[in-house]
């Protein structure tokens, strides 16, 4: 039993251990980040469109000696306020459109791009790095984001639109300051956000900024994981612009093996190593060279020694004599 203990022991650490790395890699993901980052500002988005919208139900207005409950500015009257009411809903229903459309294209450019600040994020920049996904999910990124453009502008005009009608109607059953405040509360709440959407629909083809990430990140890159792989691996894993052949060059490392050769000559005591590579053809006429200067370094020895030798011998001769 011991034993089996034992040997489970190991199996749990290294579960924890993959856990822990499955949860660090996820954090560290910019894509997993993003999205995460997206949940709790769409959440408080909502609740900025419901009050923006709905300004006839919730600014406070007077019904007779009292102020107007939720279902009594429910109940339709005469045709301005009824036409107040209605241009509520269609508001609603524009920003829910805009927003469905904008949450869509914030994944669709989490999956597909990414933010790279060494990169260039001009127009043109960002069209060529758009050429490394697929044909269609580049066209998928562009269609999406022009429906986008569609209902932000129309969600613009439709709250001016709200904006100013539902202004007549509240002021028509004023109430006191409370009234005026609440009315202008609801209306800036909306405003930034709107100036938010003006700045991205107004952008040129390929950028593209963050609806919701702060500081109006642009994504201008591909992400690594989305790059359009060719089946040629002499090309390089980049898609080109339709019609037009980009040039790749593969680098490839070589290694020329070299066989080296070492000759040890041993002369007056010491030994003279000469090393030269069998692939280079100058080294063998360098071998040659000092083969040959080798040589006239011996015979000058030895005529030196035999110059000794006749001197010595020459000296013994004068001695005997």
């Amino acid at each position: 039993m011991m034993q089996e203990v034992e040997s489970q022991e190991p199996v749990k650490l290294v579960k924890k251990r993959s856990l822990v790395k499955k949860v660090q890699d996820k954090l560290g993901d910019q894509d997993f980040m993003q999205k995460v980052g997206m949940a709790p500002i769409v959440a408080l988005e909502m609740y900025r469109v419901i009050v923006s919208s709905f300004l006839v139900l919730f600014v406070p207005q007077k019904c007779d000696d009292h102020v107007c409950t939720l279902s009594e500015n429910m109940v339709l009257e005469h045709d301005l306020y009824n036409a107040g009411l209605v241009f509520n809903f269609l508001t609603m229903a524009a920003f829910l459109a805009m927003y469905t459309l904008e949450v869509k294209r914030e994944n669709r450019l989490i999956t597909y791009l990414e933010v790279n600040k060494v990169k260039a994020s001009d127009n043109e920049s960002v069209g060529l790095a758009l050429n490394k996904l697929a044909v269609d999910k580049r066209d998928s990124i562009w269609e999406l984001d022009k429906y986008y453009i569609y209902s932000g502008w129309t969600a613009i005009i439709m709250f001016i639109i709200n904006t100013i009608l539902s202004g007549f109607v509240v002021y028509e059953y004023y109430l006191d300051s409370q009234t005026t405040s609440t009315y202008v509360t609801n209306i800036l709440f909306m405003v930034t956000k709107l100036a938010d959407v003006h700045s991205n629909v107004s952008t040129e083809k390929n950028v593209f900024y963050s609806a919701y990430l702060k500081g109006k990140v642009q994504y201008n890159d591909v992400d690594p994981d989305k790059v359009l792989k060719i089946e040629d691996e002499k090309k390089d894993d980049y898609s080109a612009v339709p019609g037009v052949e980009l040039a790749t060059i593969k680098v490839e490392e070589t290694i020329e093996e070299k066989e080296e050769k070492v000759e040890e000559e041993e002369e007056s005591g010491k030994i003279v190593v000469t090393i030269h590579t069998i692939s280079n053809p100058s080294s063998s006429d360098n071998l040659e060279k000092l083969e040959e200067e080798e040589s006239e370094e011996e015979e000058e020895e030895s005529e030196e020694s035999e110059e000794e030798e006749s001197e010595e011998e020459e000296s013994e001769e004068e001695d005997s004599v």
